[in-house]
């Protein structure tokens, strides 16, 4: 085991990596908690092992950072017992465990984004949607998210206005030419939940505009959650939140497969890029109430 008080390449390496893992698992653990909190059991069930696996993570990060030499997390190393227990030879052992690590952090977070894309997929059939526009505005400007609830054939367009000081309001009429809408099929149990949540932003009332909320983004965030709809954590801005539901949370393998890779002595794979595809969206078939 290398000195951390006598910095070596080996142990610079290690810096490197403990700190990958430990934001890779601290991504995990957020998404995790979006999981958790989405009313589906899927996703809650998705969110519980994304917050396990992300906490053995950081662990292992914490440990690789402290003692010069890179960690793998327990979930590899339990994983490796147990299979060296079946006769499996070191070299096949690492490798099971390996790949049980990769599987605990990117398998529920690409489940959740599956889940999403088939629910966008599926919205053109649907009585019941979510909607999500993005207006893009200049390289000075944040640009800014609106949100839709279809229900009974009518669509509820609504989102958080003005600066400094601004509230949940309906729009005066469906988003422009100037936005980008994603929808999403939801079931109508889920759909009411949405408007529940639409309903307490609303009551509410005057809120001071922040950058962490209240706003239009964390006004989306928030219907999308009680809709069981999981958007990854870094999803924080109007962009991001549009990229977010196009990308999906698959970002949670910078985490794990580099802590694995990192522990097989292997380079760590690289995830493929999301398409780039958006949903079209006719705002003139959709009545919105007026406030």
């Amino acid at each position: 085991m290398s000195d951390i008080s006598q910095p070596s390449a080996g142990s610079f390496g290690s810096v490197v990596t403990g700190v990958l893992q430990m934001v890779g698992g601290g991504l995990e653990i957020a998404l995790g908690a979006g999981g958790v909190a989405a009313p589906t059991g899927v996703t809650q069930v998705g969110g519980v092992i994304l917050i396990a696996h992300g906490a053995d993570t950081v662990v292992a990060g914490f440990r690789s950072i402290t003692s010069g030499e890179v960690k793998s997390s327990f979930t590899q190393q339990g994983t490796e017992a147990v299979a060296r227990g079946f006769g499996a030879g070191d070299d096949t052992a690492r490798y099971i465990g390996v790949g049980a690590d990769l599987a605990a952090g990117v398998g529920p977070s690409i489940a959740m984004g599956v889940a999403r894309r088939i629910a966008i997929a599926g919205a053109g059939h649907a009585s019941e949607r979510v909607a999500v526009a993005y207006m893009h505005r200049s390289a000075l400007e944040m640009g800014h998210n609106a949100i839709g609830i279809r229900q009974g054939g009518t669509t509820a367009w609504f989102h958080f206005a003005g600066r400094p000081l601004g509230g949940v309001r309906y729009m005066s009429g469906a988003p422009g030419a100037k936005y980008v809408v994603t929808e999403l099929a939801v079931t109508p149990g889920q759909a009411t939940g949405a408007d529940a949540a639409r309903r307490m932003l609303m009551e509410a009332g005057t809120q001071s505009w922040g950058h962490l909320g209240p706003n239009c983004t964390t006004t989306a965030r928030r219907v999308l959650q009680q809709a069981g709809i999981v958007v990854p954590a870094w999803s924080r801005t109007p962009m991001l939140l549009h990229l977010g539901l196009k990308a999906g949370a698959e970002i949670s393998i910078v985490g794990g497969s580099v802590a694995a890779g990192a522990a097989a002595g292997g380079k760590a794979p690289k995830r493929a890029s999301p398409g780039s595809s958006t949903n079209g969206f006719d705002g003139g078939s959709l009545a919105v109430p007026r406030s």
